[in-house]
Protein backbone atom coordinates (compact mmCIF):
# COMPACT_ATOMS: atom_id res chain seq x y z
CA UNK A 1 0.00 0.00 0.00
CA UNK A 2 2.76 2.60 1.28
CA UNK A 3 4.50 1.78 -2.37
CA UNK A 4 1.04 2.42 -4.54
CA UNK A 5 1.61 5.73 -2.40
CA UNK A 6 4.90 6.31 -3.08
CA UNK A 7 4.49 5.49 -6.91
CA UNK A 8 1.68 8.12 -7.38
CA UNK A 9 3.95 11.00 -5.32
CA UNK A 10 6.80 9.96 -7.81
CA UNK A 11 4.36 10.26 -10.93
CA UNK A 12 3.57 13.70 -9.70
CA UNK A 13 7.03 14.50 -8.91
CA UNK A 14 7.85 13.34 -12.88
CA UNK A 15 5.00 15.64 -14.05
CA UNK A 16 6.00 18.89 -11.75
CA UNK A 17 9.13 19.76 -14.32
CA UNK A 18 6.46 19.86 -17.05
CA UNK A 19 4.71 22.89 -16.22
CA UNK A 20 8.08 24.67 -16.21
CA UNK A 21 9.57 23.42 -19.60
CA UNK A 22 6.27 23.69 -22.00
CA UNK A 23 5.59 27.39 -22.04
CA UNK A 24 1.63 28.12 -21.14
CA UNK A 25 1.71 31.45 -20.69
CA UNK A 26 0.32 34.28 -23.08
CA UNK A 27 1.31 34.15 -26.09
CA UNK A 28 1.95 31.08 -26.58
CA UNK A 29 0.79 28.71 -28.95
CA UNK A 30 -0.10 25.30 -26.10
CA UNK A 31 -3.18 26.50 -23.71
CA UNK A 32 -2.73 26.38 -19.90
CA UNK A 33 -4.22 22.83 -19.59
CA UNK A 34 -2.31 21.44 -22.07
CA UNK A 35 0.67 20.18 -19.18
CA UNK A 36 -1.97 18.40 -17.76
CA UNK A 37 -2.07 15.87 -20.13
CA UNK A 38 1.56 14.76 -19.15
CA UNK A 39 0.23 13.71 -15.68
CA UNK A 40 -1.74 10.53 -16.85
CA UNK A 41 1.68 9.54 -18.65
CA UNK A 42 4.11 10.13 -15.79
CA UNK A 43 1.88 8.66 -13.01
CA UNK A 44 1.29 5.57 -15.48
CA UNK A 45 5.12 5.29 -15.99
CA UNK A 46 6.01 5.62 -12.59
CA UNK A 47 3.03 2.95 -11.24
CA UNK A 48 3.25 0.83 -14.91
CA UNK A 49 7.51 0.81 -14.97
CA UNK A 50 8.43 2.09 -11.38
CA UNK A 51 6.41 0.48 -9.18
CA UNK A 52 7.61 -3.12 -9.80
CA UNK A 53 10.67 -2.37 -10.01
CA UNK A 54 10.93 -0.93 -6.74
CA UNK A 55 9.15 -3.69 -5.28
CA UNK A 56 11.48 -6.09 -6.75
CA UNK A 57 14.79 -4.01 -5.37
CA UNK A 58 12.68 -3.89 -2.02
CA UNK A 59 12.18 -7.98 -2.14
CA UNK A 60 15.33 -8.83 -3.36
CA UNK A 61 17.89 -6.93 -1.55
CA UNK A 62 15.88 -5.49 1.35
CA UNK A 63 18.16 -6.55 3.99
CA UNK A 64 20.98 -4.87 2.24
CA UNK A 65 19.22 -1.41 1.78
CA UNK A 66 18.19 -1.50 5.09
CA UNK A 67 21.59 -1.26 6.60
CA UNK A 68 22.74 0.89 3.93
CA UNK A 69 21.00 4.18 2.54
CA UNK A 70 24.16 5.33 0.21
CA UNK A 71 23.22 1.79 -1.63
CA UNK A 72 19.31 2.99 -2.10
CA UNK A 73 20.20 6.22 -3.82
CA UNK A 74 23.26 5.01 -5.69
CA UNK A 75 20.91 2.67 -7.29
CA UNK A 76 18.00 5.48 -8.22
CA UNK A 77 21.01 7.06 -9.65
CA UNK A 78 22.14 4.29 -11.91
CA UNK A 79 18.78 3.60 -12.72
CA UNK A 80 18.71 7.49 -13.85
CA UNK A 81 21.36 7.06 -15.71
CA UNK A 82 20.19 3.91 -17.47
CA UNK A 83 16.73 6.38 -18.20
CA UNK A 84 18.40 9.13 -19.28
CA UNK A 85 20.61 6.80 -22.31
CA UNK A 86 17.92 5.31 -22.97
CA UNK A 87 15.66 8.48 -23.85
CA UNK A 88 18.57 9.83 -25.68
CA UNK A 89 18.49 6.89 -28.07
CA UNK A 90 14.73 7.08 -28.50
CA UNK A 91 14.18 10.91 -29.02
CA UNK A 92 17.82 12.63 -28.80
CA UNK A 93 17.97 15.94 -26.86
CA UNK A 94 13.95 16.14 -26.90
CA UNK A 95 14.07 12.57 -25.17
CA UNK A 96 16.50 14.14 -21.99
CA UNK A 97 14.16 16.67 -21.20
CA UNK A 98 10.75 15.32 -21.52
CA UNK A 99 11.50 11.52 -20.44
CA UNK A 100 14.99 10.90 -19.05
CA UNK A 101 14.85 14.02 -16.74
CA UNK A 102 11.67 13.20 -15.31
CA UNK A 103 12.68 9.86 -15.28
CA UNK A 104 15.63 10.58 -12.51
CA UNK A 105 13.14 12.69 -10.58
CA UNK A 106 10.79 9.64 -10.51
CA UNK A 107 13.94 7.36 -9.12
CA UNK A 108 14.85 9.61 -6.62
CA UNK A 109 12.23 10.12 -5.52
CA UNK A 110 11.40 6.96 -5.67
CA UNK A 111 14.69 6.31 -3.15
CA UNK A 112 13.88 8.96 -0.75
CA UNK A 113 10.15 8.02 0.32
CA UNK A 114 10.81 4.56 -0.02
CA UNK A 115 13.88 5.29 2.72
CA UNK A 116 12.15 7.18 4.86
CA UNK A 117 8.85 5.45 5.12
CA UNK A 118 9.98 2.13 4.30
CA UNK A 119 13.53 0.91 5.41
CA UNK A 120 14.14 3.48 7.72
CA UNK A 121 11.42 1.69 10.44
CA UNK A 122 12.25 -1.64 9.17
CA UNK A 123 15.38 -0.35 10.39
CA UNK A 124 14.69 0.77 13.56
CA UNK A 125 12.43 -2.32 14.24
CA UNK A 126 15.11 -4.30 14.06
CA UNK A 127 17.10 -2.53 16.24
CA UNK A 128 19.66 -1.05 13.68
Amino acid sequence: MILAVISVLAGVAAWVPAVFVFDTGPGSILPRYYTLRFLPVALAGSCGIGLPVAALCLYLAGAHLRRSPGTVFLMANFAGAVLLLASYVLEQEFGLIALGVPSVIAANTFALLGWLWILKPQREAAGG
